[in-house]
């Protein structure tokens, strides 16, 4: 879940650029830091303390890393494909009375 949140709270802010208002706060960004750092970390001490063999760790540090990096391509790719979507509905199947732009009448 922290990734997700760090993931969003990066993309957000550059997005955003520094002549708007960020989408962020300096207090979110921070928890969201602080949190995936914390995930992170109490992960890899209970892993580490695990009462196992050597390669039953790695197995499992190895595969929280996966699962760490698969969760932020999977939020950026939902992220992008809802805003792709957004962009330009007749692209995925959406009839124009189900878009949320604007007509303009003649």
């Amino acid at each position: 879940m922290s990734a997700f949140v760090l993931q969003k709270v990066i993309r957000d802010n550059l997005e955003d650029g520094f002549e708007s208002r960020k989408r962020n706060t300096s207090a979110f960004t921070f928890l969201a830091w602080s949190s995936f750092a914390l995930a992170l970390l109490g992960m890899f001490i209970g892993i580490i303390n695990l009462d196992q063999i050597l390669s039953v760790k790695g197995y499992y540090a190895v595969t929280a890393l996966f699962l760490t990096m698969s969760s932020f391509v999977l939020q950026k790719t939902v992220r992008d494909n809802n805003d792709d979507e957004a962009l330009n509905p007749a692209l995925h199947g959406h009839s124009a009375s189900h878009s949320n732009e604007l007509k303009v009448e003649e």
